[in-house]
């Protein structure tokens, strides 16, 4: 038997010496008398209404919950906390208990100065009515309970509500219930606020859902619907952002000289801020990349832009080619990206040249590097998200692994997406994954 069912026992006369001398064992009480085991009661309804408040987010089941326990525990017919809608000048009753007709309840808004309860409104302090026959223009309307008790609700000095209670007696509330409800009404203020701004960033929380899911699908529409059309080459692509929205992006542009452009990017950092970064670039690329013939000058006119529009903390890797379907040959441009994988047969090589400075760093010239791809060769092209993914072990699947998934027998774009995916595991993908592959037919 717990200490606050002992308690009930004692208030009700329903004891023995043995039970009362278990809790004084067990929780060093002493001298146990009706005034302390009232204090006791008291202090472990407070204990709960702090725990509940410390728990329950939502007002109206927190709100109905502490009413319900302190009707309970300290006798009252009726208990209700009403919120102040200032505003409209009107009291909403947030939870109650003990009312058994349908003229009251949680949501119901009393209109100014209707009702004994906007005496204390008006007054912005406790008003107590031993009995309300007694102020028969305070109670417009039936009364069945005959002692009235208002507690102002503040929060930081402004009225916020009232904590109701009532009973069917008389002269019912004495000078220990005024001095529990009022520490009860400081903690039910603290907890309103608390729910207050709990609904607030609620709210918010779902109103920025929506916008990323908005900016999800803007940026998906972003990336290309197909692979091109290109005689001889099969050009496949795929991009998986670590969060809704990323910095990643890949893109194929069809030249006026009859050739396509293949390009991958890589923003510095994550999120929104760097999908916003992303579409700027991506506009400014497409605009240069139909205007320019080789990937270098592409390149260095995209830089000369972004230098003056980045933030100092912000860059952008990106790997460009042109694939000529007639001669077969790959012209390809670097700024600051990782070297593109080659392999054929088996055999794997990187393939290593002048990669220059990342976008939007400085003013360079960047060079261009020429390849041919025999029938059944393979170009990957890649973000750092492959290489810097991270496991359990917080190992990095780095360039062994991206080489072991490439020699895997018929290895492709989605098997290494595959592989990458099964090294993270049930670690969190920290960056974007991208990853382009191009194949001579």
């Amino acid at each position: 038997m717990s200490n606050e069912e002992i308690i009930n026992k004692y208030l009700k006369k329903d004891y023995d010496k043995s039970e009362i001398k278990k809790i004084n064992k067990n929780g060093g009480l002493e001298n146990l008398q009706p005034n302390n085991i009232l204090q006791i009661k008291d202090f472990m309804l407070l204990q709960r209404v702090i725990k509940k408040i410390n728990s329950i987010l939502d007002t109206a089941e927190l709100l109905n919950q502490i009413v319900q326990d302190v009707s309970k525990t300290l006798g009252f017919t009726r208990c209700a906390v009403l919120l102040f809608h200032e505003k409209e000048t009107e009291l909403e009753i947030a939870a109650l208990t003990g009312w058994d007709d349908d003229n009251f309840y949680p949501g119901f808004r009393l209109c100014k100065n209707h009702g004994i309860v906007w005496k204390a409104v008006r007054e912005q302090r406790i008003v107590y009515i031993p009995d309300v026959l007694n102020f028969p223009e305070e109670a417009p309307c039936a009364f069945t309970s005959r002692s009235h008790l208002d507690v102002p609700l503040f929060h930081h000095g402004k009225f916020i509500g009232i904590l109701n209670a009532q009973n069917i007696k008389v002269n019912a509330f004495s000078r220990h219930d005024l001095r529990v409800l009022k520490i009860l009404a400081s903690h039910i203020s603290i907890a309103i606020e608390n729910s207050r701004l709990f609904e607030i960033e609620k709210k918010e929380k779902e109103i920025m859902l929506v916008e990323l899911k908005q900016a999800k699908d803007i940026q998906s529409r972003m990336f290309p619907k197909k692979s091109p059309d290109i005689n001889n080459f099969k050009v496949n692509g795929i991009c998986e952002p670590c969060q809704e929205v990323g910095g990643d992006w890949f893109d194929y542009i069809e030249l006026s000289n009859g050739k396509t452009g293949v390009v991958l990017a890589d923003v510095a950092g994550k999120g929104l801020s760097a999908a916003f970064l992303m579409s700027s670039a991506r506009t400014i690329f497409r605009l240069i990349a139909k205007e320019e013939v080789n990937p270098s000058a592409v390149l260095k006119r995209v830089n000369d832009y972004l230098i003056d529009d980045l933030p100092p903390t912000r860059f952008i890797t990106m790997i460009y080619l042109i694939i000529d379907d007639k001669t077969g040959k790959i012209s390809i441009s670097n700024a600051g990206h990782l070297y593109p994988m080659r392999i054929f047969q088996n055999n794997l090589t990187q393939i290593k040249f002048d990669t220059g400075f990342p976008l939007g760093i400085q003013k360079y010239d960047y060079q261009d590097h020429e390849i041919f791809l025999e029938k059944g060769e393979k170009l990957f092209l890649y973000s750092d998200g492959v290489t810097e993914a991270t496991n359990s072990e917080h190992e990095y699947f780095e360039d062994k692994m991206m080489l072991k998934s490439l020699k895997s027998s018929n290895s492709n774009l989605n098997s290494i997406f595959k592989d990458v995916k099964t090294f993270i595991g049930s670690s969190t993908q920290n960056d974007d994954i991208t990853i382009v592959e191009i194949e001579a037919l």
